[in-house]
């Protein structure tokens, strides 16, 4: 019945267009609805629901697949050794296999999370779909502070993977709208820091003895807390000061467990778009499938400083293919690799503050400098910084902008180079029909588009 009760919301959704409002819809009926109203409104909901069982058993045989990815974007680390997490028995590198295997193994876990999952959404689901058949879209323009709200207590409530999730929507103006954003913006400092004792201990196990036999000293509390992490500062011996980036304990099997029940949510709705709104053409599960693997990748701090010291190359070293990609202004911090784990990394300290909280003309003197470096690492090094939310770009004191947090990086084929080069020229020259091309070339859009509803 849960799982109905989930198809049914999302279906509300499908079935928008079909909506009227006349009037200002809020969460409860008023006595001013007629009774032809309140009939209309029950008659939709009684076809929503035959329509809704029908989808619930053929999404009711699917079994809980861990996420799978083809070609993938997502910057991999070339883990010939197949390191696997030493407390789990997970794979350090995504490997669907090899963590389908582990969950095998692990009796009903995988289901009693997909029902805490059900039990904390299904309520908002339902809310949704009740404003969405009473008055269509206005009726949620009319509550979306209320929704986001509600929205992120939830993501709050299931953890680190969908308060992940949550952030990373917080910083997509094409996907929500401004309310929702700000509401989930919340997210990105407000993540409760766990026990710096147990940091430490996670920072002796992975380092292999005590805590002052690799720091002078290190701060009392962090820094700064994430979904995945937290950050302490600390002091080498040799005065030098550093970030050391700790992993949350036991973040890597939750993960891995959550990814299955997103990819299943991805699943239902996909579902119910596929046949109740066939004119959209978005991919829910490839979409899922790739922001998978990359927040999985996350997770392996080595895949990080790898990330980190190749972009550094390009943009302070300058050392790319033999060619000059030194961006002027641009500051990407060094790692102590002998201090670096999967699970620890420790990089320079960067004293400065985040760019978004600069005085406009700071953030308008560095904006062009932004965006040359991201231009050299997507079109001539085709490697680039994949997650530049707020909090990874910082003014320095000395007023250079810092790129931070290579956890999520994406690499770009050479012939994908060369189709975006030439979509800026098409764009520039306006000529739509051969941008239409290019955009099919890298997938955008897909091969089947009618060009005489794309080109102007």
């Amino acid at each position: 019945m849960a799982k109905l009760l989930l198809v049914l919301a999302a279906l509300g959704h499908a079935l928008v267009p079909t909506a009227v409002t006349r009037h200002p819809t809020k969460l409860h009926s008023t006595k001013q609805d007629n009774v032809v109203e309140t009939a209309g409104r029950a008659g939709l909901m009684s076809a929503a629901t035959v329509a809704a069982a029908a989808v619930n058993q053929a999404v009711s045989m699917t079994t809980l697949d861990a996420p799978d990815v083809g070609r993938s974007y997502v910057a991999l680390r070339d883990d010939k050794d197949g390191a696997t997490d030493a407390e789990t028995g997970l794979p350090l590198s995504y490997d669907k296999d090899r963590i389908q295997q582990y969950w095998l193994k692990q009796g009903s876990a995988l289901q009693q999370r997909w029902g805490e999952f059900l039990r904390l959404s299904v309520p908002f689901l339902l809310k949704t779909a009740t404003l969405l058949v009473q008055g269509g879209v206005d009726a949620l323009q009319e509550n979306d502070a209320e929704l986001a709200r509600d929205a992120r207590v939830i993501c709050e409530q299931l953890g680190p993977t969908f308060i992940k999730l949550a952030q990373t929507l917080s910083v997509r103006p094409d996907v929500l709208p401004p309310s929702a954003l700000a509401e989930l913006a919340v997210l990105q400092d407000s993540v409760v820091p766990f026990e710096t004792d147990v940091a430490i201990d996670i920072i002796e196990k992975e380092l292999g003895g005590p805590l002052g036999t690799f720091f002078a000293s290190i701060s009392e509390e962090p820094v700064a807390a994430a979904s995945l992490a937290q950050v302490y500062k600390a002091e080498l011996d040799d005065g030098r000061s550093v970030a050391v980036k700790v992993q949350r304990p036991q973040i890597l099997e939750q993960v891995s467990k959550d990814l299955y029940v997103l990819r299943r949510a991805a699943e239902v709705y996909q579902r119910l778009i596929d046949r109740f709104a066939p004119q959209q053409k978005t991919n829910y599960v490839d979409l899922l499938n790739e922001w998978a693997v990359g927040f999985y990748t996350e997770l392996d701090f080595r895949s990080e400083i790898d990330n980190l010291n190749s972009i550094r190359d390009v943009l302070v070293e300058g050392a790319h293919e033999d060619a000059s990609t030194t961006v002027q202004g641009v500051y990407v911090p060094y790692a102590l690799e002998e201090l670096c784990t999967a699970r620890v990394a420790v990089t320079e300290w960067i004293d400065g503050v985040k760019l978004s909280t600069c005085e406009p003309h700071e953030i308008k003197r560095l904006t062009p400098v932004a965006q040359e470096a991201f231009l050299v690492q997507l079109l001539e090094a085709g490697i680039f910084h994949a997650d530049p939310h707020p909090g990874n770009l910082f003014r320095k004191d000395d007023g250079q902008l810092a790129i931070l947090d290579f956890g999520l990086v994406a690499r770009v084929r050479s012939e994908d180079q060369d189709t975006m080069i030439n979509a800026i020229v098409h764009l520039a020259n306006k000529d739509f029909p051969s941008l239409v091309d290019d955009f099919i070339d890298l997938e955008i859009l897909p091969r089947d588009t009618s060009r005489g509803t794309v080109v102007p």
